[in-house]
């Protein structure tokens, strides 16, 4: 059976004709240097990482590849608040990937409701959406508030707006990046819609704004084929 490891010492055998460390296994990069210079190459530079190389981590502590021991404070933006390698997380983790490693919500399943009851006693909420990630959940916070203040408050269409903090940043997306003040992500943002507006051959037509009383609709292929 060919393993993971196996594909990569595989590939490591073809190096390139740069000279460089592009096909190599993890075996031959002797330092920092090397393991950046690899992701500068294979990975999208949408991040401006600091020039530290992790390899392991346990509680508070990381370590990288040359064995320097560092503080984490930046704990994975808040998402590391128990440490790493924490023993009920691993245990609890490993228990229910053996078990059942992932269903969709296409599928009930027998752990989400125990969760989502848990977290809305926990957080004194009616119901919760459990997200992968902030930028997520920032987005689906917009739709719910968008929604209520369409047909609850009856905004009229076009005329919502949001406010945030300054100095801020909720994540990457389209509609979240124009939120940040960093100048950079901004700007990015900026040609990207430039770029898309200039594409356009045609203004799409607008929806009418839903009435406050009407139902939500589905716009799945299964409801469309129904109202087809």
């Amino acid at each position: 059976m060919t393993t993971f490891a196996d594909r990569t010492r595989s590939a490591g055998n073809h190096a390139d004709d740069s000279g460089t460390h592009d096909g190599a296994p993890a075996a031959t990069l002797s330092g920092p240097a090397d393991y950046i210079a690899l992701d500068e190459r294979w990975s999208t530079h949408n991040y401006h990482p600091l020039p530290v190389v992790i390899s392991a981590g346990e509680g508070a502590t990381v370590t990288d590849v040359e064995g320097k021991r560092y503080l984490d404070f930046l704990s994975g933006y808040s998402a590391l608040n128990f440490g790493h390698g924490h023993p009920a997380l691993l245990a609890a983790a490993k228990e229910q990937l053996e078990r059942l490693t992932l269903t969709s919500r296409a599928f009930h399943h027998d752990q989400l409701g125990l969760f989502c009851r848990e977290l809305a006693a926990l957080t004194g909420t009616e119901m919760v959406l459990p997200m992968n990630t902030g930028a997520e959940a920032v987005e689906s916070a917009i739709k719910v508030a968008r929604k209520w203040a369409h047909r609850v408050k009856g905004v009229p269409d076009g005329e919502a707006r949001i406010v945030v903090a300054a100095s801020n940043f909720h994540g990457r997306t389209t509609t979240i990046v124009s939120f940040s003040t960093d100048e950079t992500a901004r700007a990015t943002s900026a040609r990207s819609r430039r770029a898309s507006t200039s594409s356009r051959t045609a203004t799409p037509r607008r929806s009418p704004p839903p009435s406050p009383t009407a139902p939500p609709r589905c716009w799945s292929s299964r409801c469309r084929a129904r109202r087809a």
